[in-house]
């Protein structure tokens, strides 16, 4: 949708361009047409490199939230577990607003003092930037307050100054932000609209968005988010145990079961592999924001083999030997899994998109 957008953009430029007086000269009508095709191949180009620049942004704050809550060596495997993961690679660099959500997530996150091992570390001002961070992605997407509700319950519940924290940051910062959308909406619609209102009205109250398609409350669970981590799942599932970073956790049990309560998941009927792809990435993108926090579990796993390894040849005296079997045959089971598909989903299938 986002591209649809450039592209009709780019073509009213093209046609206001190209009825100006100053075009009608032959003699640089060749100049004006290489000015024209480069305008329109940087507003085509344009948001992909942009979304590509706040991929990287969410790539560093996932590192930066991992290396608080696990340590260094943890965050560089989180970070493997980012770059590798096949949708994360299909998805991640996309226009979707879901990217952008999911960038916005990752950078509050690192902010909120209830996610750290210790809040009494962060600083004052750090609560207020991620509450800023998070109005913003609820601007941009609605549905991410699924998420900040979660935060923001839990700040609330470990905070001290309470009165302080709902009236003092989270009103002052969610009035700003929502003024200033509302007259964004004024200046573009021509009317005042409250969007979030008519969003809520469509896929909520008339249950607009089923007319996309519906599944069985558990397809989150035992389809959808099993098939976006893949061979992530197990290392996954065993940092979430191992790590016992509840609080994090079960932020993404949270969105999970918010969403699998609602009856609207994007279906598109078509054959065979099209209907899981078309599937995956319809419905995938709305928990896209949890994704990043489930591999940083699986980056605690892939750390911990990493250390047990270390710690055997370090017993046996033989620290120059190359890196342990277990975490040789691990990174080899998720490169070989997660690369086909990533190349595959990138390259063929969707591939304009």
């Amino acid at each position: 949708m986002e591209e649809g957008y450039t592209k009709l953009f780019a073509s009213v430029v093209v046609r206001s361009a190209l009825q100006s007086p100053g075009l009608v000269s032959s003699r640089h009508s060749r100049d004006h047409g290489n000015i024209l095709s480069c305008l329109v191949v940087a507003l085509m180009k344009a948001p992909r490199i942009f979304q590509s620049v706040f991929a990287a942004v969410g790539d560093l704050y996932l590192y930066k939230l991992s290396y608080v809550l696990f340590g260094r060596h943890a965050a560089q495997w989180t970070l493997f577990s980012q770059l590798t993961n096949w949708f994360m690679f299909f998805c991640y660099t996309r226009t979707l607003s879901n990217s952008l959500e999911t960038v916005l997530t990752l950078v509050s996150l690192y902010y909120w003092p209830c996610i750290r091992v210790d809040c009494c570390q962060v600083p004052s001002k750090s609560r207020k930037l991620a509450l800023a961070i998070a109005a913003l992605s609820c601007a941009i997407r609605p549905t991410s307050a699924i998420t900040w509700v979660y935060v923001g319950l839990l700040e609330l519940l470990i905070t001290r100054g309470r009165f302080m924290f709902v009236f003092l940051e989270v009103a002052p910062v969610g009035i700003l932000v929502f003024a200033v959308t509302l007259l964004f909406d004024r200046i573009l619609y021509g009317s005042w609209i409250l969007v979030p209102l008519n969003f809520l009205k469509f896929n909520l109250f008339s249950s607009g968005g089923d007319y996309y398609g519906t599944h069985k409350w558990h397809w989150y669970f035992t389809q959808g988010f099993t098939v976006m981590l893949f061979s992530f799942l197990p290392f996954t599932v065993a940092g979430i145990i191992y790590s016992k970073r509840w609080k994090i956790a079960g932020l993404i049990g949270w969105v999970l079961v918010i969403y699998s309560i609602l009856g609207h998941k994007e279906f598109s009927a078509s054959l065979a592999v099209q209907i899981c792809c078309e599937m995956l990435i319809l419905n995938g993108r709305f928990v896209l924001p949890v994704l990043p926090v489930a591999l940083m579990f699986a980056g605690y796993s892939l750390a911990a083999i990493d250390s047990a390894d270390f710690s055997i040849r370090k017993r046996k005296g033989d620290l120059h030997s190359c890196t342990g079997w277990k975490l040789q045959l691990a990174v080899l089971l998720l490169l070989v899994t997660n690369i086909p598909m990533a190349l595959y989903m990138s390259m063929v299938h969707q591939v304009s998109s």
